[in-house]
């Protein structure tokens, strides 16, 4: 059995199942029983799922709170009880002569802070039960708008009936919803057709694996080709070395000081090179831990 205890894949989930089903695909596949991913994607949407393994689990909550980026189409004239199109259909509508919409506009619109409702079909939480459970039983539940951030959205016309939409964007950023508000600006409605997550942070869709090859491997290959450790996802942030002494305060949680600038990641390893985990390091030179991987 191979050692798992600090590593990840980059999956790209195919359309048509929940990251959940993903998940528990590819545990089953290499027998491991703690996992979990950066962020569900719905069932209609493919692409990035980094699954974490054992103490890698560790870095779910990072690459949670994450910038991601996403590709999108969206179809013009219709609205639907998810925002896509595994949703029954709330509106129909004809859609204006695309050749008259100035896309400039809408692009600066939705550039920056916008206000946004998180979709009753989600994954978020009220009094512990998932919206997307209340919405199945037709219950609406209040939710209150929040800020999101488009750091950059290009919008391209397929045809006249359909948007290609690229978005980098904040997390809690729901591109269905953002679909269905620029739908509402053309004036005829929009819900997603197709979805794909692209990039969370630095980590780009290229880099992964696909679930059919992932499960069709050998588990010789899926650790030869597809598991790594989970620092190389952080490989553009900055490092720091403990020695010995101070590795074994950083573990006990204690904050060390160490000579480097101050920052708000860093990838902690010992003197053999061992990742130890990530913390910050302060105004003062001290290093405080954050997640202690071992």
């Amino acid at each position: 059995m191979s050692d798992y205890r600090q590593s990840c894949i980059i999956l790209d989930k195919p359309s048509g199942i929940s990251s959940n089903q993903a998940l528990s695909k590819v545990k089953k596949k290499i027998s491991q029983k703690k996992a979990g991913f950066s962020g569900t994607l719905d069932p209609l949407a493919s692409g990035l799922l980094i699954i974490f393994f054992n103490k890698a689990t560790k870095l779910c909550s990072y690459f949670l709170n994450a910038d991601k980026s996403y590709e999108a189409i969206a179809k013009l004239g219709e609205t639907s009880t998810t925002g896509d199109l595994d949703g029954d259909t709330l509106s129909t509508a004809d859609v204006p002569n695309l050749k008259e919409l100035d896309i400039k506009i809408l692009e600066k619109k939705y550039t920056g802070i916008i206000k946004q409702t998180p979709p009753m079909y989600s994954a978020l939480k009220h009094k512990g039960v998932r919206l997307y459970k209340y919405a199945r039983e037709g219950i609406n539940i209040d939710r209150p708008s929040r800020d999101i951030e488009i750091y950059s959205i290009k919008i391209n016309i397929i045809d006249n009936n359909h948007l290609f939409i690229k978005v980098r964007c904040s997390k809690g950023t729901y591109i269905r919803t953002l679909v269905e508000q620029i739908g509402s600006d053309i004036g005829c409605g929009a819900l997603v057709s197709k979805l794909v997550r692209t990039g969370i942070n630095d980590v780009n869709i290229s880099k992964s694996v696909s679930l059919e090859n992932f499960l069709s491997s050998s588990e010789e290959d899926i650790c030869n080709k597809y598991i790594i450790n989970g620092d190389l996802l952080l490989s553009k942030t900055d490092t720091c070395i403990l020695s010995e002494l101070d590795k074994e305060q950083a573990l006990k949680g204690n904050k060390v000081k160490i000579q480097n600038k101050p920052c708000e990641l860093v990838r902690i390893y010992d003197e053999e090179k061992n990742f130890l985990g990530i913390g910050k390091i302060n105004e003062e030179s001290e290093l405080l831990p954050k997640k202690i991987l071992v």
